[in-house]
């Protein structure tokens, strides 16, 4: 059963005084869950009814994770959860939250977690690595996705795509976006990219304004390996993925992108599809 240890990754910044995850942790108390949390909330949550431990050791023992925040939030949650299979289920705390599975105040919906009344649906995510001089120097696990791009000189770079080894675009731009179908509603969406059904596994690499000879976004096969390098002396070139802390790029470094082994496991409780989501949530808040 998911719902035998539960532990629960709140955002503070998105959750002031930590309101929702108290009425989270009132409700699953109301089902005598067995609840988790992060030590480091020791003071807020003294002599409640739930466990205490390392916020990394959740990531471990825990059967379900409840991930209170936006997408951002979401997406740090999904890295370290994917590397032992952990589902998640989010609350919504932000904007937009298309990754987040309910509302704050839609807490009555989960219920159906108690009922077996969900699903667990995979979403692929990328390997990102960074190879200079042969050797690999840096490696990294996207949900979202994987952006080259150039400082914060406002300069074009001119970046070269190659498929398994096959050179096959080239790029005068900001800079592209290598994204999941799931990374599909996000940056690459923002840069004209196609929103991809989270059904089917691939990814796409969308240039960032583009200036010639190429402005159209491309797609590859799930059994792709990408290799993305900057050619621009005159103008750095940083790595970033999911929007976490960026990676300075070397002159003749690559970015290696493929689909890697581990798979985001999101819960669903609502019966509703992917593009139900997409209508509803981009109408809702704009």
């Amino acid at each position: 059963m998911i719902t035998d240890k539960i532990g629960i990754i709140p955002n503070e910044k998105k959750d002031p005084r930590l309101k929702n995850t108290k009425n989270l942790i009132e409700f699953l108390k109301g089902r005598q869950a067995n609840i988790f949390l992060g030590e480091n909330y020791r003071e807020n949550f003294e002599g409640a009814e739930l466990t205490l431990a390392p916020e990394d050791d959740l990531y471990k023992i825990c059967s379900l994770l409840f991930v209170l925040g936006g997408d951002g939030t979401m997406l740090k949650a999904a890295s370290k959860a994917s590397k032992n299979d952990i589902p998640l289920i989010g609350i919504n705390l932000g904007r937009i939250g298309f990754m987040s599975e309910i509302e704050a105040d839609e807490l009555y919906l989960l219920d159906n977690l108690f009922s077996g009344g969900y699903e667990i649906k995979s979403r692929m995510m990328l390997e990102v690595g960074i190879i200079r001089e042969g050797g690999k120097i840096y490696a990294g696990t996207a949900l979202n996705d994987a952006v080259v791009t150039h400082g914060t000189q406002a300069k074009l770079i001119e970046i070269e795509l190659a498929r398994d080894g096959v050179k096959i675009a080239k790029y005068m731009a900001d800079g592209v976006i290598a994204a999941t179908p799931t990374g599909s509603t996000a940056y690459s969406m923002s840069a004209g990219g196609p929103i991809i059904d989270p059904e089917i596994e691939c990814f796409c690499v969308t240039p960032i304004c583009p200036h010639f000879p190429l402005n159209r976004p491309l797609i590859f096969s799930k059994d792709s390996q990408l290799e993305i390098t900057g050619r621009n002396k005159n103008s750095e070139a940083y790595l970033t993925i999911d929007g976490q802390a960026s990676v300075k790029l070397g002159e003749n470094d690559v970015v290696s992108v493929k689909k890697s082994k581990f798979a985001a496991r999101l819960v669903s409780i609502k019966k509703h599809g992917f593009f139900d989501v997409v209508r509803a949530k981009f109408s809702e808040k704009f």
